[in-house]
């Protein structure tokens, strides 16, 4: 036994001294550490630079991929020994959460792992814990493995009565966007489409959920219906482990690792932790060298994100922290020309998170991605939540497309048209003339329906864009086009059934999709890579505008200074890690 002499450092303090020596050693991440994730929210795609978050944080949030990489990462370093997370998602798509737990799978095979929440509010809430080796819930919450609905709205009804005429031409009886004016009820091909969708959706839940909680399948579609379950019967079940609070699920968590439980999980002697967002930023356990003018890095793939409805031209202001939801097509395509002409990118990612936009706009991105392709840079195509329409005819130029199984994708398909309020403006008194140069120049206001020879104009315009989506998409997939068109007009699918219709070549998240580029640029499936991100951040755009539209990676190769790309590099490299933006717009779409 013995004492400290008062005014020396206590025993807690000398443990925090060793800790934090221990972490400098470590590169940042404490042995045995225990890595804690937030999941009330699921993260974005693509995040908008955010001034308030450097200030806050540090650091931009992650986005998607990083956490997803950051987890697989975590799986092979030593100095990591487990995983605790609060998993109470109110919101998600199924593709996102796929990838996520597809993460976490990975990691629990190899080390513990547990998911608490004061409640599971929802299906994919609890299909993403359940990924977790444990899964703990606090008394007075509920389970809520209830499986999947889906309702839509129909206003034709309504706009007849306010005196608005919707004048619509589609392309496919199961285009439905239009449906919500034009119908007062779901038609049959609708219904079919969404029925599908839900159905494909809740099989691959229920195989997942039974797998992972050693259910059978058939018990698990009867425990939906009784759904939100109650504490002890989401025990009895077997889909709950323990009920508990985060304290004593943390607790758990130290006993899992190898600590001393009981002890409470903020005790001085209970295993280090340390928030996944924050590990995703540290180095691995063997840092890598930068390159040097003269020396060859490692090879990249250039990763270019589509997220968001796909707008024509630049998409709007490219600064903005609140993270706007569109992409403009103009944007897109130069950052696919920036990839192409980089030597140092092996092969390019077009990551899509889309659920289509302008015609043109898509056209524009289609274009260049074949222009990449043919500049000899395979370009494999990725589908988050969904590409749909736009965002797979966009996804169709690639050489390949990767989907996990609950992406919404195709929609192969067209819609235009107008809503008309002349009768509205009418009732309310409003009046309208116009004074116009030619017979069509207004064809398009919201002041008169279209004529005859205007709406054949329409049809003609809905016939050209659907027979070129189905055309690209044939020449993309090796497909006739009597075959496109049997999976095509209009209608949606999950990622699992367009995978068995041909349009999408394999089942996987980001990561598949960069492994298949690897081995299309010629590379082993496991080579190192460096993954470089597109759009980049709009910050360093802003405080040095481009002198023309020519690529600057061939620009830099065309005056021959490696110095200049080595530091072009550096800078760009450095504006990632401070911002880890990708640019978002607003804008109108069409598809």
């Amino acid at each position: 036994m013995f004492t400290l002499l008062p005014g020396l450092p206590g025993l807690d303090d000398l443990r925090g001294i060793a800790r934090r020596v221990d972490t400098a050693r470590h590169h940042g991440v404490p042995a045995g550490v225990v890595l804690e994730l937030d999941l009330q929210t699921l993260p974005h795609e693509t995040g908008a630079f955010d001034p308030l978050a450097l200030i806050r944080s540090g650091g931009q949030p992650p986005v998607l991929r990083d956490l997803v990489d950051a987890i697989h990462r975590a799986a092979d370093d030593p100095r990591v020994a487990g995983l605790i997370a609060r998993v109470q998602l109110s919101a998600a798509a199924p593709g996102p959460v796929q990838e996520l737990r597809a993460a976490i799978e990975a990691f629990t095979a190899v080390k513990p792992s547990l998911a608490w929440a004061e409640t599971y509010p929802g299906t994919l809430s609890y299909y993403l814990a359940s990924a977790f080796g444990e899964v703990w819930m606090q008394p007075s919450g509920t389970l809520g493995l209830i499986g999947f609905a889906t309702n839509a709205t129909f206003l034709r009804t309504a706009l007849d009565k306010a005196g608005i005429e919707a004048q619509f031409v589609a392309r496919g009886e199961y285009k439905s966007a239009a449906n919500m004016f034009t119908q007062d009820s779901y038609t049959e091909a609708h219904r079919e489409a969404d029925t599908a969708l839900v159905e494909s959706l809740h099989a691959q839940v229920r195989a997942a959920v039974a797998e992972s909680r050693k259910v059978d399948a058939a018990e698990v579609d009867a425990l939906a219906d009784r759904a939100p379950l109650l504490r002890d019967d989401a025990v009895a079940a077997g889909l709950i482990d323990r009920i508990g609070f985060r304290d004593e699920a943390y607790d758990r968590i130290a006993e899992l690792v190898g600590g001393e439980g009981g002890r409470g999980a903020d005790d001085a002697d209970a295993p280090p932790r340390l928030y996944l967002t924050r590990y995703a930023r540290t180095s691995s356990v063997t840092p890598t060298l930068p390159s040097l003018p003269g020396r060859t890095g490692k090879p990249a793939v250039a990763v270019v994100t589509v997220a968001g409805a796909i707008v024509s031209g630049s998409g709007g202001p490219q600064l903005s922290p609140l993270g706007n939801r569109n992409v403009g097509g103009d944007t897109i395509a130069a950052a696919l020309r920036e990839a192409a002409a980089d030597d140092d990118v092996a092969a390019i990612v077009l990551r899509v998170d889309s659920p289509g936009g302008s015609v043109t706009g898509s056209e524009t991105i289609w274009r260049a991605v074949q222009q990449a392709r043919a500049a000899g840079k395979p370009v494999v195509a990725s589908m988050g939540a969904v590409a749909a329409s736009g965002g797979y005819y966009i996804s169709a130029a690639a050489d390949a497309i990767v989907a996990n199984p609950g992406t919404v994708t195709g929609s192969i398909g067209v819609v235009t048209g107008k809503l008309v309020a002349r009768e509205l403006k009418d009732r309310l008194g409003v009046g309208t003339d116009t004074v116009r140069t030619g017979a069509n120049a207004d064809a398009w206001s919201i002041n008169a329906p279209f004529t005859a020879e205007q709406q054949g104009k329409v049809e003609s315009e809905a016939d050209l864009f659907y027979d070129d989506f189905v055309a690209r998409v044939a020449q993309g997939r090796n497909l006739s086009t009597d075959e496109v068109d049997a999976v095509a007009r209009g209608r949606v699918w999950t990622g699992a059934d367009a995978a068995e219709r041909g349009l999408v070549d394999e089942l996987g998240g980001l990561r598949s999709a960069i492994r298949r580029a690897k081995e299309a640029a010629g590379l082993d499936a496991d080579a190192q890579v460096r993954i470089v991100s597109y759009p980049g951040s709009s910050v360093w755009e802003f405080v040095r505008p481009r002198q023309s539209s020519q690529p600057a990676a061939g620009l830099t190769e065309a005056v021959g200074s490696v110095l200049v790309r080595s530091l072009v590099g550096v800078v760009e490299q450095a504006e990632r890690s401070l911002s880890g933006a990708q640019v978002l717009w607003m804008g109108d779409s069409r598809w």
